[in-house]
């Protein structure tokens, strides 16, 4: 669906304002729309598995974990596949209001894609460089949205993520080195025209939700707090947009319809994207790890 498609549908959580500031600047944050039992819920079950972690000596298919991740000490930077890691994660992605949020900003037809639960530890470890997500899992249009919820107040020396508006509509760039290698980052030199005078911090208290489209140039940078700053992230997009590459990290519910009907017919965008590698045959760690050289 195309954004004048989908404002001609009522919008069901987000005003009118938030809408058209989304599909204007390709970004959006929104406080106070995640009901505080939910908010409560989520922040239970992240620090169950913050201390699950504990018995991790090595990354697997649960947690993505840091370098410094010790028993006493635990460094997850990612716990993955959010939604297969807790049935209250895909209620929450698929029942609460979030499903809703989605709806608002890719149609009335809605298909989930993926998720996560990233966390950005005091210091530099977790920065995250320039970079647009649709590279790593192309779609048949440039629908897919990801909606992010804080679980903690972010202010801006948090690390938050943080946005070069209008950027969805501009190129969308190859994240691989000078070899081909993948990188999961913008290189210097293209963004180096991308407008990085021009860049919004996304802040909020806790049940900030977060709306990134799949084509905006994002980052995020270190945390100098002393306080650990978790977002979970859950990825939508209209029914009639199909993935034409492997996902990277595929769950038990990715395609499924949380709001609507399946489509008919496929939204073609004739943007060209580049092609990931295979993530079926490569396999892919997180944006920390290829960011860093080591899928």
């Amino acid at each position: 669906m195309t954004p004048e498609d989908i404002l001609a549908h009522p919008a069901r959580v987000l005003s009118e304002v938030q809408r058209r500031a989304y599909f204007a600047t390709g970004y959006l944050a929104a406080p106070g729309l995640i009901p505080d039992p939910w908010l409560d819920r989520l922040n239970a079950l992240s620090a169950a598995f913050i201390d699950k972690s504990r018995t991790v000596a090595k990354s697997n298919e649960e947690f993505d974990l840091g370098p410094e991740h010790r028993p006493a000490r635990p460094h997850v930077r990612r716990l993955r596949t959010l939604v297969d890691r807790h049935p209250d994660f895909w209620r929450f992605a698929s029942e609460s209001v979030l499903a809703d949020i989605a709806a608002d900003l890719v149609g009335p037809d809605v298909k989930f894609h993926s998720s996560k639960l990233n966390y950005k530890w005091p210091g530099g470890g977790e920065i995250v460089q320039w970079h647009q997500d649709i590279p790593a899992w192309p779609h048949t249009n440039y629908s897919p949205v990801t909606l992010g919820v804080y679980l903690c107040d972010v202010p801006a020396e948090q690390g938050p993520l943080t946005c070069i508006p209008g950027s969805h509509r501009g190129p969308i760039f190859v994240h691989r080195d000078a070899k081909g290698a993948w990188t999961g980052a913008v290189s210097d030199k293209d963004m180096a025209e991308a407008g990085l005078d021009r860049t919004e911090d996304l802040t909020g208290p806790a049940g900030t939700v977060i709306a990134i489209n799949c084509r905006t140039l994002h980052a995020s940078r270190a945390n100098f707090t002393s306080r650990v700053r978790p977002v979970a992230l859950f990825v939508y997009s209209s029914a009639d947009a199909f993935a034409w590459m492997p996902a990277p990290s595929p769950t038990s519910h990715t395609g499924e319809i949380v709001r609507g009907a399946p489509a008919t017919v496929a939204h073609l965008d004739p943007t060209p994207c580049p092609v990931p590698p295979d993530w079926s045959r490569a396999g892919y760690g997180s944006i920390f790890t290829a960011q860093q050289g080591d899928l």
